[in-house]
């Protein structure tokens, strides 16, 4: 089975679990994937039964990389549905994660603060101290 386990723009994991026990499948899957016009680099690793492909992002998408998995290596295709495709999210422009322009949330950051500070304090002199 073939399944889109991580998508960023530019970069794309999959788990094949044939992987694990065909190591011709993990040749296959490399040379064919590799052979796309858009694809930079793939990774496999056969343990984890993951593939890495790097690819650009203005000629390619992770469904046609997906599709090229599933035409070209049989044994690890299986019928998916399209959504099950992980898309990638949306780009923030500018935005930050957490608001922080309100009391409390400056209140609560300069607390978050003192409080790994702290603790790195303590770490260190303990450490000192054995």
């Amino acid at each position: 089975m073939v399944c889109c386990v991580h998508n960023i723009p530019g970069r794309a994991r999959f788990k094949i679990e044939a992987l694990r026990k065909d190591e011709t499948l993990a040749s296959l899957i490399k040379l064919k994937v590799g052979a796309l016009d858009f694809v930079k680099s793939v990774e496999i690793n056969r343990k984890a039964a993951s593939v890495v492909v790097h690819y650009c992002t203005k000629r390619g998408e992770v469904g046609r990389i997906m599709d090229h998995i599933c035409a070209h290596c049989p044994k690890a295709a299986t019928p998916r549905a399209p959504e099950q495709v992980a898309r990638p999210l949306p780009h923030r422009q500018n935005r930050p994660l957490l608001k922080t322009d309100t009391d409390f949330g400056r209140a609560m950051t300069n607390a978050a603060g003192k409080a790994v500070v702290n603790t790195l304090i303590n770490r260190l002199v303990l450490h000192a101290l054995h």
